[in-house]
């Protein structure tokens, strides 16, 4: 005969095997079908989805997506899906109308590169409004990005852009004078072209357009050739630098002479330009500059 503490224990015990059961199945499997262990499912990834979070995500298309995964939202009879429902409005995936985080909120060097489809897709977190259904389809996959993504992702390839750590001289060097022309250098602009590495299926090229230049002793910059070396940039200083803070590697008291480079930008997808409306199509570097020291001329002045 069980005795209250013994039919105590073998109620906990079949409680906690009704838990590892239940919790061995996969969310969103229906009760009879076979469960799925995302650890040895192809189909899913181990991840860190926020900083200290991980979880299995499933990469793999669903059955009603063509074969690529993707539904631009387009076919031959028009959208597969209804878009005409705010967020849900973006691209279709089979017959659920989605929306998508452009650009992706998961750093690249987080993506599960070994399962991308292509170099033009990009892995992000997924929202869709699946017909006849309340509850959201949501996930984290790879897509590919749609024509209203783009120019969410040429701000991203904006920012691959990088400019050169170029340095700024003058001469006369050491010092110039009052009333002399002062000429600018800049070392280290490379050949004026500057190329980022790709974002989904774009990529952005800077050209060197010009070099602006601030003096450094109040008067307004002005806009200089990018090729300072055969083409004088030069200004006139009025005045001397006894009284400025800045110094230059000896001591000597200037103007804080400053340079940054500014590039034409443009996007390309397959090697073709495209346009994209409300991304910049400039890029400026930071400022990097120099302590100019002014002297002046004494002129000796005689009796006869």
């Amino acid at each position: 005969m069980l005795t209250p503490r013994r039919v105590s224990q073998v109620l906990t015990a079949v409680a906690v095997l009704l838990v590892g059961l239940l919790g061995s199945i996969v969310p969103g499997q229906a009760a009879g079908v076979r469960a799925v262990e995302p650890a040895s499912d192809p189909c899913y990834v181990w991840l860190e989805v926020s900083p200290g979070v991980f979880e299995y995500v499933n990469v793999c298309p669903d059955p009603d997506e063509d074969d690529s995964g993707e539904d631009g939202g387009t076919g031959g009879d028009g959208p597969r899906c209804d878009l005409t429902e705010e967020p849900y409005d973006e691209f279709c995936l089979g017959t659920k109308a989605c929306r998508a985080d452009i650009p992706s909120p998961l750093s690249e060097d987080k993506w599960p590169e070994h399962t991308r489809p292509s170099p033009d897709h990009i892995f992000t977190f997924v929202q869709c409004r699946v017909p006849g259904e309340e509850e959201l389809y949501e996930r984290w996959r790879w897509i590919e990005p749609y024509e209203g993504a783009l120019p969410g992702l040429g701000w991203q390839a904006l920012g691959r852009l990088e400019t050169p750590p170029f340095t700024m001289s003058f001469s006369p060097a050491g010092l110039t004078y009052v009333g002399a022309d002062t000429r600018y250098l800049l070392d280290g602009l490379g050949d004026g072209e500057i190329i980022g590495s790709v974002a989904g299926p774009l990529q952005a090229t800077g050209t060197l357009s010009h070099v602006e230049i601030d003096p450094g002793d109040g008067s307004d910059t002005f806009d200089c050739n990018p090729d300072l070396r055969s083409t004088a940039c030069e200004h006139v200083y009025l005045e001397m630098s006894h009284e400025q803070t800045a110094q230059d590697i000896d001591g000597h008291p200037g103007f804080a002479a400053q340079a940054r480079l500014v590039y034409d930008v443009t996007f390309t997808m397959g090697g073709v330009e495209v346009n994209l409306p409300g991304v910049p199509d400039t890029l400026e570097s930071p400022w990097n500059g120099t302590v100019v020291p002014v002297g002046e001329i004494q002129a000796l002045v005689q009796n006869r």
